[in-house]
């Protein structure tokens, strides 16, 4: 292999491997927009940041926390906060979390589908904004089950964006089937795109090609 050649590899793949690690949350950490509203997400029913205030809240770093609960309106209640970016088929990407419930105010019971849980969730849209459901990926981030007082790490999940995707929202949700009490707080999310497979392949073909000439 040439020195040319040897430059060019190493350029695709320090590219890729940016690419790879990148987080695209805007405030990750829940830092901006303390209060009702977080800077960058887009949040619903009782979803939103609140800033350190020891023992009940204790963020993992910096100075803001992602808290939510049950909405107690005696029926089923979804409260959340999410982001989302343009994708395109095969594109994978992965979703991680700290959750934490304080023991004042904790998460009881088992969780789904009898008591309040929290999930974190890659959902993929088409152009009509329609959800392509059979490509959503969740995971249980808290519930009951959990320990107080310390921060759990969750995930990563991961997903690909299957035909007909052109953007994907990454969710943060706290379910809740009836009145239970209990709040759950997050920080540090982490959404990270990598490349998909057709991607990884034409980079193959051109390590090939170069091989070749």
């Amino acid at each position: 292999m040439n020195v040319k050649l040897s430059l060019v590899s190493a350029s695709i793949v320090a590219a890729l491997s940016s690419v790879a690690q990148a987080n695209m949350l805007v405030n990750p950490g829940f830092e901006s927009g303390a209060g009702y509203g977080a800077a960058g997400w887009i949040t619903f029913g009782n979803g939103f940041t609140e800033v350190a205030a020891p023992p009940a809240i204790v963020p993992q770093s910096g100075n803001g926390v992602a808290k939510m609960f049950g909405g107690f309106t005696g029926g089923f209640s979804v409260s959340g906060m999410f982001q989302e970016f343009p994708t395109a088929p095969g594109e994978m990407w992965s979703m991680s979390v700290a959750s934490r419930h304080f023991s004042g105010d904790a998460m009881l019971g088992g969780g789904a589908p009898t008591s309040n849980w929290a999930v974190m969730k890659l959902a993929f849209f088409d152009a009509a904004n329609v959800e392509l459901g059979f490509a959503a990926v969740e995971a249980t981030i808290l519930n009951g089950t959990f320990a107080t007082d310390v921060w759990h790490q969750n995930g990563p999940i991961s997903g690909a964006a299957p035909a007909g995707a052109v953007k994907v929202q990454t969710f943060l949700l706290y379910l809740a089937p009836g009145n239970d009490g209990g709040a759950a707080q997050f920080d540090d999310a982490v959404v990270i795109p990598a490349p998909g497979a057709a991607a990884l392949l034409g980079v193959a073909g051109l390590f090939a090609s170069r091989r070749r000439r």
